[in-house]
């Protein structure tokens, strides 16, 4: 009768040794990965809201500079303020309906007509917030600002948004805290309230020559771990308007943008 060879092998209490230590390095693998993942999901979102209120800011800077801007020989008759800003916090042409300031802008352009003749035309822009329509996993919606722009085009004494040129109000971003305008005269002084036709400082309607813009935007996910700082308090955020200081206990991320823009064509006749 053949002897039983000796095998060499692994014993119960090494394989479950060997089990421990690869429980322990995807513990540490899993940790890691955790972390670096929650640490770019930040800053992406970071990046993405510092990113679309510096878009916006462009956007609407770009609209600003051509407010009142007339080609040669521009007779069109129009008594629309060039500028015509609105606030949400009170004033005398105050909203009643909006966390943030709206602002119209008004300025010429051309086209040519059938003939080869050069057609003067006017345009209206407005850009103003509404409350976001974006629900969250459970269906509730997000308490939070959208920003929305139309483009309005002058065709016989109206104002229209469905010709050519035109367009009904169309959503630029959502996730905004506040937008604000404050309209400066050449001396850098605050024009307040803001003129329009119909209130105290109408004479001042061409005067503006600035208009101050703060936008603050916020993260779209929870950016802190907990609600409190590195001290203990609470979070603070600042009135762009007031500079008055407002405690928070959310997990969010705000970023703001200031941006003081010239109105370069105003007053030019």
């Amino acid at each position: 009768m053949n002897k039983l060879k000796n095998n060499a092998g692994v014993t119960l209490i090494e394989i479950l040794i060997g089990i421990v230590i690869s429980v322990i390095i995807m513990a540490a693998m899993y940790a890691s990965y955790t972390a670096v993942n929650s640490s770019y999901s930040q800053v992406t979102d970071k990046a993405k809201a510092s990113q679309s209120g510096r878009n916006i800011m462009g956007m609407i800077m770009r609209d600003v500079r051509q407010a009142g801007f007339k080609y040669f020989e521009d007779n069109i008759a129009n008594a629309d303020e060039p500028v015509k800003i609105t606030l949400a916090k009170g004033g005398s042409n105050a909203s009643q309906n909006s966390k943030c300031d709206h602002i119209r802008i008004v300025f010429g352009g051309a086209s040519y007509d059938a003939k080869g003749d050069e057609v003067y035309e006017r345009y209206r822009i407005t850009y103003f917030c509404k409350d976001s329509e974006i629900s969250d996993p459970d269906g509730n919606t997000i308490s939070t600002n959208a920003i929305y722009k139309q483009k309005e085009k002058l065709v016989s004494g109206t104002w229209q948004t469905n010709v050519t040129g035109s367009y009904v109000e169309q959503l630029i971003t959502d996730y905004v805290e506040d937008l604000i305008f404050i309209p400066k005269d050449v001396n850098g002084v605050i024009i307040s309230p803001p003129p329009t036709n119909l209130n105290s400082n109408q004479l001042k309607v061409y005067d503006i020559r600035a208009v101050e813009i703060g936008l603050t935007t916020r993260s779209s996910k929870n950016f802190y771990n907990n609600t409190l700082r590195a001290d203990g308090k609470l979070r603070t955020v600042f009135d762009m308007e007031s500079d008055t200081e407002t405690s928070i206990n959310d997990l969010f991320l705000r970023e703001t943008v200031v941006m003081s823009v010239n109105t370069r064509n105003i007053g030019l006749e």
